[in-house]
């Protein structure tokens, strides 16, 4: 394989441990906080009622931080085009969400919904390339 031909090549490896991170900080962080947040307003955990918009709205700003956290996973295990690699972690994540709402019996997208999808493309990209100058760096320095 030529080196042009290595610089092109995708890690798929290195997109699904982005994804696994997005979504364990994503999932495990955000429940934590929506459980701190729900009992501080007094609200029965138990409650099958739709959370509160200010819960959701943290939930949603974890998750777009879970997906920089991801996608500085991506980019550092794949050493090269951190940012792609970001956002195809992230877009596995995006992929899979959507067919588990599908498979649920789907729901409708608002403009805020579609905002923070773009917003976790854009931060795990961010996070990409940071994963992938941070590797440079500590390869630099051995």
């Amino acid at each position: 394989m030529t080196e042009r031909e290595d610089v092109n090549e995708i890690s798929w490896s290195a997109a699904f441990a982005g994804f696994i991170a997005d979504f364990l900080f994503s999932e495990v962080v955000g429940i934590v906080a929506v459980v701190i947040m729900l009992s501080l307003q007094g609200i029965n955990l138990d409650s099958e009622d739709i959370l509160p918009p200010d819960v959701l709205l943290v939930r949603q700003i974890i998750g777009v931080l879970g997906a920089v956290v991801g996608g500085v996973t991506a980019g550092f295990l794949a050493r090269r085009r951190g940012s792609l690699h970001g956002v195809l972690g992230s877009m596995i994540g995006l992929i899979t969400t959507f067919g588990l709402i599908l498979l649920a019996g789907g729901a409708e997208l608002t403009a805020g919904d579609v905002g923070f999808i773009v917003l976790n493309l854009v931060g795990a990209g961010y996070g990409g390339g940071v994963g992938e100058r941070f590797r440079a760096r500590h390869e630099s320095d051995d």
